[in-house]
């Protein structure tokens, strides 16, 4: 699975798309906001993952040896990025206030099961092996350079016109 693609999964399921211009901009995250989504989500991904592709990996595959402590070293990065992210995905929503209506225990992890579910339910076995090599090869990385990387592709992808329901706001 791709990162776009992975990327535009993660937006399908947090927003829809809308055509009125006034509307997405609302609705529109910046780049570090952008940043902070993808931090916020990726333990959850990188877990779900694991669980939906381990039957389908050699049983020495990242995602079946290391991806415990791989999401260990996430969550510290998502613990810290959480306040600009629940802000983000509320005024995502449509109603900004939300995020402050419900409480962390509650919407933090609701969130983040739906989040990692919607990336992951596409994911095919034959193409366990590739997520399995693309969180191999991200894991050496910071975690916070990943979420950057990720958001920077997002950001790219968003100016070059392709509709988006995870909309960058333009500057």
């Amino acid at each position: 699975m791709s990162l776009f693609k992975t990327s535009a999964l993660l937006a399908v399921s947090l927003s829809m798309a809308t055509s009125a211009t006034a509307a997405a901009q609302s609705k529109c995250v910046t780049e570090a906001e952008s940043a902070a989504i993808m931090a916020a989500m990726m333990p959850d991904l990188i877990d779900g993952l694991r669980k939906k592709c381990s039957a389908h990996l050699p049983t020495n595959a990242y995602l079946s040896q290391r991806s415990t402590e791989l999401v260990a070293r996430y969550r510290v990065l998502a613990d810290q990025r959480w306040p600009t992210a629940k802000l983000a995905f509320g005024r995502m929503t449509g109603e900004p206030g939300i995020a402050d209506k419900l409480p962390d225990e509650f919407f933090r992890p609701m969130l983040g099961a739906m989040v990692g579910d919607a990336l992951v339910k596409d994911v095919k076995p034959h193409e366990c092996e590739g997520a399995n090599r693309i969180v191999e090869s991200l894991a050496p990385l910071p975690p916070e350079n990943v979420a950057v990387l990720i958001a920077a592709i997002m950001t790219l992808a968003d100016r070059e016109g392709r509709d988006s329901a995870f909309p960058i706001c333009k500057a």
